[in-house]
């Protein structure tokens, strides 16, 4: 079944269109526009979401569904999208929670994996405000799920990252993440997979299994580069090269407080939102530390 996802953050809105089945997926749209969702961008932000919906129904989605970060709640902005939603007959912008969000990366991640991992594995997920961990059986939903309020464009904002940022500025962030990833808890797990929208940069900069030590010498080795430097060197966009040095520092803490190897990976939103609807996670309720 071919459905839709749009998301709309406070500095980017993604559109999201798989071929979803039981256990597996196939990626048909993968895009980001970075447009930051303030009032005077309305305009381009309407035009944005109508013309991303019909390319989703051009491809064959049944059904979109519309998302936004719960950081825009309440905003006059959110509810003029939503109107522009709801004409579209996307329904309303809705504002999934943090636990919501991880499980179903957690299913993204693990179920088409499942004949290859054993025990308990945890999914990070560091997104542009929280980060958070699921660990449970793979393709199952998580048994335990936890999450700080700081993610890279948070933890940038914070330190007061300059494009690029100082060495003092690094070393504030490193500290802010260790104290912020380090009040987790998490239960055992043989595995840690991590889901961020800029993995492929993370993975080229860091490479596909990240224990602290390499963290640092990816942190590092772009101290001295800009967003255009390390976009054009790692290659990716623009935007996702803003978020690369927060988002390394964040693996750090990750990978020091686990003391595991961090393994950057792809997670499709379409397909774990279908798949945690499926297993009707919220009316068990998971435990967890949010």
């Amino acid at each position: 079944m071919i459905l839709g996802a749009i998301h709309i953050s406070e500095r980017v809105t993604s559109l999201w269109v798989a071929d979803v089945g039981g256990d597996d997926s196939r990626m048909l749209i993968n895009r980001s526009s970075p447009i930051s969702a303030e009032l005077h961008n309305l305009g381009r932000l309407t035009a944005l979401l109508t013309a991303e919906l019909e390319a989703a129904r051009d491809v064959g989605a049944v059904n979109i569904e519309v998302t936004a970060s719960r950081s825009l709640r309440g905003t006059r902005l959110l509810r003029l999208l939503d109107r522009v939603a709801r004409a579209s007959g996307a329904g309303g912008v809705q504002l999934p929670g943090s636990v919501a969000s991880l499980a179903a990366d957690f299913l993204a991640v693990t179920r088409p994996r499942t004949t290859v991992l054993d025990g308990p594995v945890a999914v990070a997920r560091i997104g542009e405000g929280s980060t958070g961990v699921a660990v449970g059986a793979p393709g199952r939903p998580p048994e335990w799920v936890g999450s700080r309020p700081l993610g890279a464009a948070a933890l940038a904002s914070r330190a007061r990252f300059t494009d690029p940022p100082h060495p003092d500025q690094v070393e504030a962030a490193v500290n802010g993440a260790m104290r912020a990833v380090g009040s987790l808890a998490l239960p055992a797990f043989s595995r840690l997979f991590l889901a961020t929208p800029v993995w492929a940069m993370l993975q080229r900069l860091c490479g596909p299994r990240i224990e602290a030590d390499a963290a640092r010498r990816g942190v590092d080795s772009i101290l001295d580069q800009t967003a255009d430097d390390i976009a054009s060197w790692l290659g990716g966009e623009p935007w996702q090269a803003r978020l690369l040095p927060a988002t390394a520092v964040l693996t750090l803490a990750l990978a020091d407080l686990t003391g595991a190897s961090v393994e950057p990976c792809p997670a499709d939103p379409v397909a774990g939102r279908v798949w945690l609807a499926g297993e009707h996670l919220l009316a068990s309720g998971a435990r967890g530390t949010v």
